[in-house]
């Protein structure tokens, strides 16, 4: 008989009562405090969060997170459900969110890091208990966790799902700032932002990261996912009705109308993100 258990980290002991709470912050806003593991054994419980989450009907959502992971099934069912929910959520990573916190934070419609905070991904493993087929079964289960994991970095930062997964394999951790740059996140906080960056693509250096291999400019690229969700957003559609749109173009299941309908979604939303710089 197998008897896994599907975690990102295990070893993290439940001492007394995790610190996991609701607050309401102003009369369209509220903080939540993830400053837990993830998880039944020994932190907040996906059933936990989401119930907390259904009674918030604020437009404005700050999660701050400060957890070392836990169990994927949790992680990724609070990840959708802050996903789905309507109000714009702000994910600060307040010290650490790592394992499965870290693709927690990956909800969040913009992501701010500390300074100094930490951010970890890596690949999920488990505790198997049985003869081969059991042992065979959960690789093959922990290999398509992985790559649902993997789709969710992509999801927000681009790249491919193996570059995805080699970094998920060597178990990276990424500082303030390195999260930033690899696209994990969107700022440091206090830190000053920059309207553009250097376009790297056009010197002849030998180990330029490809996250710096920037397009001139915004229109020459196709948007991400996440960045496609939420310029509609900022242009005032709602989240169900971002969601609807972009149905047509990433989740199409017809590759021809797909697309066909990203070229669509990518100059209309090109066209949003230029209006609002102008």
């Amino acid at each position: 008989m197998n008897r896994s258990r599907w975690l990102t980290n295990l070893g993290t002991v439940r001492h007394g009562r995790t610190e996991f709470r609701v607050e309401n912050a102003a009369d369209d806003e509220a903080d939540i405090y993830l400053y837990s593991p993830i998880g039944g054994w020994f932190g907040v419980t996906a059933d936990e969060f989401v119930r907390d989450l259904r009674e918030i009907d604020a437009s404005r959502i700050n999660l701050h997170i400060n957890s070392p992971g836990g169990e994927v099934f949790d992680g990724i069912a609070i990840h959708n459900a802050l996903v789905n929910h309507d109000a714009d959520v702000t994910v600060y990573v307040d010290g650490l969110a790592a394992s499965a916190a870290s693709f927690i934070a990956m909800a969040g419609d913009r992501v701010v890091m500390a300074k100094h905070a930490t951010m970890m991904i890596h690949d999920p493993w488990g505790i198997t208990l049985g003869d081969s087929r059991d042992h065979r079964k959960q690789a093959d289960l922990l290999d398509r966790l992985g790559d649902t994991i993997a789709d969710i970095y992509l999801d927000r930062a681009g790249g491919t799902r193996e570059h995805w997964r080699d970094l998920m394999l060597e178990e990276t951790w990424y500082s303030d700032r390195e999260a930033v740059d690899a696209g994990l996140a969107d700022e440091v906080a206090g830190d000053a932002e920059a309207e553009d960056r250097f376009d790297l693509s056009m010197f002849d250096f030998r180990n330029t990261p490809d996250h710096l291999k920037t397009p001139r400019s915004q229109a020459e690229r196709e948007p991400t996912k996440r960045e496609a969700e939420k310029a509609l957003r900022d242009a005032g559609l709602s989240a169900s009705q971002a969601k609807a749109v972009l149905a047509g173009g990433w989740d199409a299941n017809d590759d021809g109308a797909r697309d066909e309908s990203l070229k669509e979604l990518a100059a209309f939303i090109n066209g949003l993100t230029e209006g609002a710089r102008a």
